[in-house]
């Protein structure tokens, strides 16, 4: 899991920078407030449904960011948005909540999830995301999410949120 992340890292020459922290669960959670995250943006990452539950959606947006739905829906084409449950991220990324992030897509690379990056985050110079475990984040340039999600063949895009 973890450990996968980083050798991925490793294999594509993606510099980074761990981040060790207590769990984080929701992106309200007030510990972000007293870690120092050493420059970096940090993302949240919420994994959406349309109305007839058979197109999942991982939206990126920097963390204090609001989530519009109904724009990223209409920007995706497709019916409303809700949030999946629980059960549906474990099922389509094999992650427990509070631990999604684009880097689920190496536990789960034959997933149907379409991962939507906010184009807002390639204007930073770091971003972190957790690495498959909520007790960490890795910083790492935005311009290689891009990279990451293109070696897993993954369905992906970035969008103005």
């Amino acid at each position: 899991m973890e450990k996968d992340v980083y050798s991925l890292f490793e294999k594509l020459d993606i510099k980074y920078e761990l981040i060790l922290h207590p769990a984080l669960f929701k992106s309200t959670d007030t510990e972000h407030e007293m870690i120092d995250f050493k420059g970096a943006v940090c993302c949240k990452n919420l994994l959406l449904k349309d109305k007839k539950a058979n197109k999942y959606f991982l939206v990126a947006l920097q963390i204090n960011k609001r989530a519009d739905l109904k724009l990223i829906a209409s920007k995706l084409n497709t019916s409303r948005l809700s949030f999946a449950s629980d059960e549906e991220l474990f099922e389509n990324l094999g992650i427990k909540s509070g631990s999604a992030s684009i880097l689920n897509i190496i536990l789960k690379p034959d997933t149907k999830v379409k991962f939507v990056i906010d184009k807002e985050l390639l204007n930073f110079e770091k971003v972190c995301f957790h690495p498959n475990v909520n007790t960490a984040s890795i910083s790492f340039s935005p311009k290689k999410i891009k990279e990451i999600l293109i070696y897993y063949n993954s369905d992906y895009i970035f969008l103005d949120i």
